[in-house]
Formats: C-alpha cells, structure tokens, sequence
C-alpha cells in the first residue's frame, strides 16, 4: 500500500524516508525512522514536546548535526526547484534558530554579516552586497537601513536581530527555509509580525517552509500540513485543519487539550498531560506514549504500533485512535 507522501513524491522538494539519527556506538535511536515529504510553496509544522526529536530531525535535513551525532538510516532527498533558467541548480536550504542573539556573531557587524552571506551565495562585493544587504533589512521590516548596517547583534533587540536571521537566510534564495522556534523567546507582538513576515515571504518567493514548534498555534497558523512527533517518532500525520479537530492520536488530542482558549464558551482550564518524556535510554516497550495515555492496552506495550489511515491524507500509529 502507498503511504500518502509517497502518492506525492514526484513533484515534492524534501522528501525524508526512514531517517534515523543516533550516536555512533548507542543503541537509542535519536530519530527512529520517520518519513514525511514537502513540496515547494507549501509550510509543514513539525509539534511535539521538547525532547521529542524535531530540532534534531531539522539538523539532519541541514547537514548540521552535532559532532557526537549521525545520521546512520534511510534518505534524504532535495529535488530541484525548478526555479533556475538554464542549467540545473541545486536546491538550496537555509535555517533560522529560536535564540536569534546567540546566532549572531558579537563581534562582526549585521552588514558584515549579511554582505558574507551575499558574497558566498550570490557573488555579490562590495557596493552591490551593500545595496543588496540594505534591500533585505527593509524587507524584513528594518528601517534605517544604511546606518543598521553598521550596528552590532547587542545594538539590537531580540525581534530585530531575528528580522536579521530571516534576512541572512534569504540571501542565499532558499528552496527550502527551516525555522526552528522561530518566536519562542519574542513576546506576543513581535511574534505575530515574525509569523506574518514568514507567512509573506512564502507567498513572494515560492519557497517551502519547516516550521518547528511546540505551540499548536503557531503551527495553526502557518501550516498547511502538520506532524506530531514523540521520542523520535512520527505518531499522526494531517492537514492542520484536520489535526485540530480530528486528532486521532491521544498524544496529538492530549496536546490540543493543553492549548489555552479565549473562547468565552469555553471556560476550561487547559489540561496538562501526565508524566514527561522518557529518556532515549529509557524507552518503554512497545508504543512510547503508553505509560502515559489514558487508552493503553496490553497490546500497546508488546509493540510499536503501525500506521493507520483515519482519513483523507491522515495517519495515526496508534492502536486505539480517537475518534472525532
């Protein structure tokens, strides 16, 4: 039976099939073997706990795992864009980090930074790099751009030094922009217009986009489609839409049932999900989620579940999936 990223594979950007990611030596498996696909234009949401693997499975597509970490299964696939005339060019990935202050390098100026960057992937010097650097700051939103150009990453908050990430990663024109808790340390307002300038530069630029997050919100509103991971594996799979009102994994409900609410009908308290994540060396047998899922049964401790189809394009590993 054909999985639904597959029935798509032929016209997707990313295509990741039964990654695994661990220490060299060590049996715990960091990622363990989840597949998944993004087609450019499109926005996929990677949710889940933090310590459930979706920073790392980012690090994998990047290339940029940590030095102790390797990926030791399955593929990863970027297939050209399409959006080169002439000869073929490879497609090209860029990343944007939750703490933006401490991707900065202190000691380099931002147009120091972003002229490199222009230099490296656009063959841009001098007058050209600098005129090009200043068009991206006032696209991201930064006024004054010839003089911030000559500011250091602690001249600036932590809204503007994330404009500047967003900037340096359209430098190198992405296929594909992976945004790893891209608002996690920006107070309310500076995280809408983060969203909205993410949201519009997929638009303008057509590229796709790796949005990381453990707030279902964020993921609501920038998604297309979204997967829940737990302990290094995928467990549902879904349209966002879908998710959200038809979670059929009991970790995926349990997570929309944290979400606070301002709906004046609904005045329930959010309800905190019991236990915490294993450690890797600790795993459960069998399903991972069954020590603390309220539906485990004796089969959900003898083996990891397979995938079941709960919809249109909409999969559950569970045994006993919630219904709508």
């Amino acid at each position: 039976m054909r999985r639904p990223w597959e029935e798509q594979q032929l016209s997707d950007l990313l295509t990741v099939r039964d990654l695994v990611v661990q220490v060299p030596g060590r049996a715990a498996k960091i990622i363990d073997g989840i597949s998944f696909s993004l087609a450019a234009g499109q926005t996929l949401g990677l949710v889940g706990e933090s310590g459930c693997g979706k920073s790392m499975t980012c690090y994998a597509i990047a290339k940029a795992l940590p030095r102790a970490v390797a990926q030791t299964g399955g593929t990863i696939t970027l297939a050209n864009d399409g959006r080169g005339s002439g000869k073929r060019k490879d497609p090209t990935i860029a990343m944007i980090f939750q703490d933006p202050t401490s991707s900065l390098n202190p000691v380099h100026t931002i147009g120091y930074y972003l002229e490199s960057s222009l230099s490296r992937h656009q063959g841009l010097r001098g007058n050209d790099a600098r005129l090009e650097a200043m068009r991206l700051l006032e696209r991201v939103g930064i006024d004054q751009a010839k003089s911030r150009l000559r500011s250091y990453p602690h001249q600036f908050s932590g809204g503007m030094n994330q404009r500047v990430m967003i900037a340096h990663a359209l430098a190198a024109k992405p296929a594909l922009l992976i945004a790893d808790e891209p608002t996690t340390a920006l107070d309310v307002t500076t995280q809408a217009q983060i969203l909205h300038l993410l949201e519009e530069l997929r638009a303008e630029t057509g590229m796709a986009l790796l949005i990381v997050s453990h707030d279902l919100g964020v993921i609501a509103r920038l998604a297309d489609r979204a997967a829940v991971m737990y302990c290094g594996k995928i467990v549902e799979t879904a349209p966002v839409v879908d998710l959200l009102e038809r979670a059929a994994h009991p970790y995926a409900r349990a997570l929309i049932d944290c979400m606070p609410t301002i709906d004046p009908d609904d005045l329930e308290p959010p309800v905190p999900i019991p236990g915490s994540v294993p450690l890797l060396e600790n795993l459960p047998a069998g399903c991972y989620y069954h020590p603390r899922c309220p539906r485990a049964s004796a089969r959900c401790t003898a083996s990891f579940p397979g995938p079941a189809s709960v919809g249109p394009l909409h999969e559950a590993w569970c045994y006993h999936p919630v219904s709508a």
